[in-house]
């Protein structure tokens, strides 16, 4: 049967290529005339409330100046920066520190073809027993398949995007954490999936309904974390409140 997505009924068929259209590239933009970008892993590109955000993981940014954090084009001509609007949670023992959240808002408004790359984040899956959850697919941008050679046939550069089924393996002693078992070993590294979406699909009165799950902070050749979506709504919700007061 479909899968009901944010109220909108998706063929099974299709749902893995709707989730993976919601992960982007992690771009920082270089002084260098030769190499004008440098990538750094995955990024999920949300829009909540009206606003958009790139959410992230701060270890992607080691050395990084943050207003140089972009977005690049489909089209692969012009970085567009967040111009350095980002957000952190203060440092604890919880990978829920590690994340890294940049305002795009004022960028989307001047470049309209931005926004339909950003999942709207509308509620975040319902506490259910593991049986209730059909998959879950996580995707990214590895390292090892990114190629900054412009394709001749398509005129881009040769970012590749790698889609993982998996399911759930237990509870981590970290509560922010959600861990899940590749359905089948990676055979490439996974480094540079760090920041990638995560979808799943849940029994929901008996009828599938997906949700986004969360993001990725750790990859491993079968075992891959994801900060669950629940914590990056409400670091959400503080920048909203935030603004708000100001």
């Amino acid at each position: 049967m479909p899968i009901d997505l944010n109220g909108v009924m998706v063929p099974t068929r299709s749902i893995s290529n709707v989730f993976s259209r919601y992960v982007t590239n992690l771009v920082v933009s270089n002084d260098d005339p030769t190499f004008l970008l440098s990538l750094r892993g995955s990024a999920t590109p949300i829009v909540f409330e009206g606003r958009y955000f790139l959410a992230c993981c701060s270890h992607q940014l080691k050395g990084v100046e943050y207003d140089r954090v972009a977005l690049l084009e489909e089209d692969g001509t012009h970085l567009v920066t967040s111009a350095g609007v980002r957000h952190f949670i203060t440092k604890t023992d919880s990978d829920y520190s590690d994340l890294a959240i940049f305002d795009f808002s004022e960028p989307c408004r001047e470049h309209p073809d931005l926004r339909r790359r950003f999942f709207p984040f509308r509620e975040i899956p319902p506490y259910a027993p593991n049986t209730d959850t059909l998959f879950l697919q996580v995707a990214g941008y590895p390292t090892s398949m990114q190629d900054y050679d412009v394709d001749e046939a398509t005129k881009r550069l040769g970012f590749k995007k790698l889609k993982v089924l998996c399911d759930l393996d237990g509870q981590p002693a970290d509560p922010a954490l959600m861990r899940l078992r590749t359905t089948e070993p990676l055979s490439i590294d996974p480094d540079g999936m760090s920041g990638g979406s995560a979808f799943t699909v849940q029994l929901v009165n008996g009828r599938p309904k997906a949700y986004l799950a969360g993001m990725t902070t750790r990859a491993g050749g079968e075992h891959i974390h994801i900060l669950k979506s629940g914590y990056i709504m409400s670091l959400l919700r503080a920048i909203l409140e935030g603004r708000r007061e100001a």
